[in-house]
């Protein structure tokens, strides 16, 4: 089903990469809940009445917020696909993750009000009813919150969207939310317990929770989330099967939306190499890297000197010092400068993002290590975190 309304509605829906196809795929998936949940709350309202069930009626306010997620959606997906222009060169791709953030404080917003509305009827006198029309339209109701997370999942997925696999995961959470509403509308005549109230405290403290999750998922992109470990690994792997390649250090990738990242980082050269042959080599790294990846990236060049046996065994002592101090650790950007009384070791010491050690603490421990080797060795280095 999802494949059939795709190729109905979607022109060119192959072309994932394409972003006009992109934004059509966001809003194809923002109408389907819009209308989908118009329906939800319209029945949810009027049985949610009807029967004096405050947990259907949560259930309806909660498919309304659902509403305002999806217009927030239909909206962002719109703005984000904008031209970049002179304010933002980097182009407008983040909205996308803002509009999951206001999507996340609605969930939030309607989640606390319903647990209030729970909260107040589990003091009162007023009792549900029990109606098989309502337990069909709570049926109907889960069938469609299966569909419309299938679709948006679905969606998501297709094109990278952290924004509709949230909305397909709302919508997997109201399905369950929905099921313990029809249950506790089943146990109604077997109970004398306000039944209703009290699982409709606990779906709202779902509902809540969901929305929590979701702040979350759009928050970290903003913030600057490590790129995946995976797609670092396949960068890796592509560039050093370029020759002119020796090793590959300080690769940061930023991401300005969906389909908008850059890259840069240091690739390590021949010194003695020609140099306008290895500048080729490095612009059809970096075209590269664009075509296969959808990553515009720039890279600069890091001269090693490979012929300088000297350079290459004081480099391997200093790798070995600072493996023994952490085995997570390492060097790049070595080179040497000697003297008549003493030579400097100069380098970078790489260190994981999540290393929380003293840095003056390892550059006196290494230095200490180093002069135990030799004492007419200096080090002058630099620490530094991995962004990856």
């Amino acid at each position: 089903m999802f494949d059939f309304i795709s190729k109905t509605f979607i022109k060119d829906y192959q072309k994932i990469d394409d972003p006009d196809v992109r934004m059509r795929y966001g809003i194809l998936s923002s109408i389907l809940s819009i209308v989908l949940n118009l329906i939800l709350v319209i029945f949810k309202m009027i049985f949610g009445t009807i029967t004096n069930s405050v947990a259907i009626i949560a259930d309806g306010f909660n498919n309304l917020s659902d509403m305002g997620s999806n217009l927030a959606s239909l909206f962002g997906f719109k703005l984000a696909n904008k031209h970049p222009d002179s304010e933002h060169p980097y182009g407008h791709g983040r909205i996308e993750y803002i509009v999951g953030m206001i999507i996340a404080f609605l969930i939030i917003y309607v989640g606390i009000t319903s647990c209030i509305d729970s909260l107040k009827m589990l003091f009162s006198d007023e009792k549900v009813t029990f109606s098989i029309g309502a337990i069909i339209i709570l049926v109907i109701a889960i069938l469609i919150k299966a569909y419309m997370s299938y679709f948006n999942m679905q969606a998501g997925k297709k094109i990278n969207s952290e924004t509709l696999i949230a909305a397909g995961q709302d919508s997997k959470n109201d399905v369950i939310s929905t099921l313990a509403t029809l249950v506790s509308m089943c146990l109604v005549p077997f109970f004398d317990l306000p039944l209703d109230s009290i699982i409709g405290i606990f779906v709202s403290l779902f509902v809540i929770k969901s929305g929590f999750e979701i702040f979350r998922s759009t928050m970290d992109p903003l913030l600057g989330l490590a790129p995946d470990k995976e797609l670092v690994n396949d960068i890796e792997a592509y560039i050093k099967k370029y020759p002119v390649c020796l090793g590959i250090h300080d690769l940061m990738i930023h991401d300005y939306g969906p389909g908008r990242r850059f890259m840069t980082l240091h690739v390590e050269v021949d010194a003695h190499s020609d140099i306008m042959a290895t500048h080729d080599a490095i612009d059809l790294i970096e075209r590269g890297v664009l075509k296969e990846f959808g990553i515009l990236t720039t890279i600069h060049m890091d001269p090693i000197d490979t012929s300088d046996e000297k350079v290459k065994a004081l480099k391997e002592v200093v790798k070995k010092i600072v493996k023994d101090i952490n085995e997570t650790y390492d060097i790049h950007d070595f080179r040497i400068v000697s003297g008549p009384t003493h030579t400097n070791l100069i380098f970078d010491v790489l260190l994981p993002s999540g290393d929380t050690k003293d840095h003056e603490i390892i550059r006196k421990e290494i230095e200490k290590r180093v002069k135990e080797y030799d004492p007419q060795l200096y080090c002058v280095m630099e620490i530094e975190h991995s962004y990856v």
